[in-house]
């Protein structure tokens, strides 16, 4: 197992073996479609509760797009897995009116 790349530089192609490998593929989230109705931070990360909760009501968020620290694929699983949950207790507590003239986290 190893990695290969193209040099940009010489054209060259170059391997190094590896026992193993961990991709990072970015430090900013592809958010940028959320402003104006999510909070975002200055980074664009979206604002989560320990609920996954944000800040529109019924509206709910996991993993690296949020302010989750830690965010690695199992993490990130996990917040997914936290978000699918509070939303549906946010469903089976609240009730159809109540989402429509809620404004804010529920």
């Amino acid at each position: 197992m190893g990695l290969t790349w193209k040099d940009r530089g010489s054209g060259e192609l170059r391997r190094l073996d590896l026992e193993g490998i961990f991709v990072q593929i970015g430090l900013l989230p592809n958010t940028e479609w959320l402003k104006g109705t999510l909070e975002l931070t200055p980074r664009g990360e979206i604002v989560v509760d320990d609920r996954c909760r944000t800040s529109l009501a019924g509206v709910f968020a996991g993993g690296d797009a949020t302010t989750v620290p830690y965010k690695q694929i199992i993490i990130a699983m996990g917040s997914g897995a936290t978000a699918a949950l509070s939303a549906f207790d946010y469903l089976v507590r609240t009730s159809a009116p109540a989402i429509a003239a809620a404004g804010s986290r529920g």
